[in-house]
């Protein structure tokens, strides 16, 4: 474990031990049950979830994927058992960065039985390193606890969230009004070390982490036209998804995070992807805006965070 000095470090770093795993994959994958699914295969994928309708971020995560691959930025990954993905629509989103491994995990068979084959027979996930499931599906949620508990891993936090979706046809219909006090801006990752104060589940190196994120999938702010303070800003994640959205605290109640919101959404939607976002599930305020703006609850998903084994 080392200490990134900055955002240019740690972008530097992704790239080469990202790039250098790839090519160690390539070689090695023929003794491995999760394959690479190429990348002209994902489109395919994606609308296989798209038809079927019941994961309703699924797709999303193959078509950021796609775009963000095309950029030849190999942070994020995707996998299947044996290939199994033709069949069932099992497939891994790995995203690794220096010091963790994100991963989501989704299938279209209700039995999971590649995923759990996948997890359990796997020698390309390291489980001593830390490590979160990402927003699994309430489909996946009970094989990954089944695997947590056989491999003796232990879990940090187990975070349940609800997962909210408009239309895109709506979300392009979204006016985007900002209050007269402040102005609408992108991101920098300059602008990373006030997201990650503020960021009730930040972790060490985190700002290092939404940094990249930034420069990679982007992010805007509203910023205070008096002194240009960033008072609320929202990420699009590494899976295309909303993320990150938050006002500071005395600035909340003024609207500021529904202008966020629908800038964020408009821009998936123009991607021609329904926005998706993920609430806590005792985060009521948060819950009632997506609802005003039109999202629809479409279940559950969990976020499990596991301990490094020392």
């Amino acid at each position: 474990m080392y200490l990134l000095t900055n955002a240019c470090e740690f972008n530097r770093n992704i790239h080469h031990q990202v790039n250098f795993a790839w090519i160690l994959e390539m070689s090695e994958c023929h003794n491995e049950l999760l394959m690479n699914i190429p990348d002209e295969d994902l489109e395919k994928l994606a609308d296989m979830y798209k038809e079927h309708g019941e994961i309703p971020y699924a797709s999303s995560v193959l078509t950021n994927g796609i775009r963000v691959r095309k950029k030849r930025s190999f942070f994020i990954r995707f996998m299947s058992p044996g290939n199994c993905w033709k069949d069932d629509g099992t497939f891994f989103a790995l995203m690794e960065f220096p010091h963790s491994y994100d991963l989501a995990i989704f299938t279209l068979d209700k039995t999971c039985k590649n995923v759990y084959e996948g997890l359990t027979r796997t020698k390309r996930l390291h489980f001593e390193r830390p490590l979160i499931f990402y927003a699994v599906h309430n489909i996946v949620y009970p094989t990954v606890l089944k695997i947590v508990q056989e491999k003796n891993l232990q879990v940090e936090t187990d975070n349940a969230y609800y997962i909210f979706t408009v239309s895109k046809e709506k979300a392009l219909e979204f006016n985007i009004d900002c209050p007269e006090e402040v102005v609408l801006r992108k991101l920098t990752p300059a602008h990373s070390t006030t997201v990650d104060k503020h960021w009730p589940h930040n972790f060490a190196h985190s700002q290092e982490f939404l940094s990249s994120l930034i420069e990679l999938v982007g992010g805007w702010g509203l910023f205070l036209k008096s002194n240009n303070e960033l008072v609320t800003w929202g990420l699009l994640t590494g899976l295309g998804q909303l993320g990150m959205i938050q006002t500071v605290e005395s600035y909340q109640k003024k609207g500021y995070a529904s202008v966020i919101t629908k800038v964020l959404s408009k821009k998936i939607a123009e991607r021609d992807e329904d926005p998706v976002g993920t609430v806590a599930v005792n985060n009521v305020a948060s819950q009632n805006m997506f609802e005003k703006l039109g999202f629809e609850n479409k279940g559950q998903c969990n976020y499990v965070n596991l301990k490094k084994i020392i």
